[in-house]
């Protein structure tokens, strides 16, 4: 799938010189049921796309609502303090995405793999967004902590270009084979870029 190859390039390529721990146990190899779920999250968060935060999340809360009525859960988001904190977390990972951005990483998986699985991907964040802004009668993400917003929107436009970068150094990567020093030092670097940008990576 899509999530194969960003999860593999980061875990095993880039990402093996960040950190404290390896990507995957000693003496596994770099297929990715072996990868810890910190590299997982890392990659995920890398390609903007920040996936294990959120997916499935909007066909949940529809279907809560489907047998539980939507003001239930407005309720529930307003009296119980784990189901409001649940909710503004997504916000928050929502809010840190962009899939603009991931549909750049996802096209380097080709045009068949981006074709069959991206949609699914946007049409899932679409609806987690609807329902997570219906259930906290927000307007906008992040409305609840608008410090927290303003700083994500002053990050991101110097963000944004590091990720742009890191897609294009991706590819030329590839097509050296993983054999470029020169390209993977910089991968690496915009790795520490988009890492220290978007702030919680794993």
């Amino acid at each position: 799938s899509t999530s194969a190859g960003w999860s593999v390039y980061c875990a095993n390529s880039c990402c093996r010189r960040q950190g404290s721990r390896p990507s995957r146990r000693l003496g596994q190899d770099a297929a990715l049921s072996n990868l810890r779920a910190i590299p997982w999250v890392f990659a995920w968060s890398q390609a903007r796309a920040v996936i294990p935060g959120w997916y499935g999340v909007g066909s949940g809360l529809r279907a809560a609502v489907e047998q539980h009525g939507e003001d239930v859960l407005r309720e529930m988001g307003r009296d119980w303090p784990f189901f409001k904190t649940f909710l503004d977390d997504i916000s928050m990972v929502l809010a840190k995405g962009d899939m603009g951005i991931a549909g750049m990483f996802s096209q380097l998986a080709g045009k068949e793999l981006h074709g069959e699985f991206f949609p699914r991907v946007e049409a899932e964040h679409a609806l987690t967004r609807e329902w997570v802004l219906r259930l906290n009668g927000n307007v906008f993400l992040l409305e609840h902590d608008q410090r927290l917003a303003l700083s994500i929107r002053l990050r991101n436009p110097y963000v944004d270009p590091i990720s742009v970068l890191q897609a294009d150094l991706l590819k030329r990567w590839r097509a050296s084979d993983r054999e470029d020093e020169a390209l993977l030092r910089a991968l690496v670097a915009s790795v520490n870029g988009v890492s220290q940008g978007v702030q919680n990576t794993g």
